[in-house]
């Protein structure tokens, strides 16, 4: 009797799937394929005042961003790992005014929440280079 249950129960799991792929309309991608591209949102808070924030979009490139193009290329390069970034590394005057980084959204549908404090603004913009 088990047995009978058992496969009765299956084949109605099986029905119940089938039926729920004849309901998918036809074109409609599954959501990790349909996650592709990148959607951050990026905030600055200087220590000193004058935050700003921006959204940048990545294949296509554009969003409310200055430079869009040239933010995705250097994200591209490290696959979206925002900690990975070294833009252009080299001095900066060792003057103490931190700055908040934080950028949260999603990269080839991986999520993506990165937060960093900079010593500077120009130890920022030699990491980060064109994203901020």
């Amino acid at each position: 009797m088990t047995l009978v249950l058992t496969t009765a129960r299956r084949m109605a799991a099986l029905g119940l799937c089938a039926a729920a792929v004849l309901a998918t309309p036809f074109g409609t991608l599954p959501a990790t394929a349909a996650a592709s591209g990148a959607e951050l949102y990026i905030t600055v808070t200087p220590a000193d005042g004058g935050a700003y924030a921006m959204h940048l979009t990545c294949d296509p490139d554009g969003g409310a961003h200055p430079r869009p193009v040239a933010a995705c290329d250097v994200l591209r390069q490290v696959d979206g790992w925002i900690e990975d970034l070294n833009v252009d590394p080299g001095p900066c005057p060792l003057i103490y005014m931190p700055v908040n980084v934080d950028v949260t959204g999603h990269w080839s549908g991986r999520e993506v929440s990165y937060h960093h404090v900079f010593p500077n603004s120009c130890v920022m913009e030699r990491t980060l280079g064109p994203v901020v």
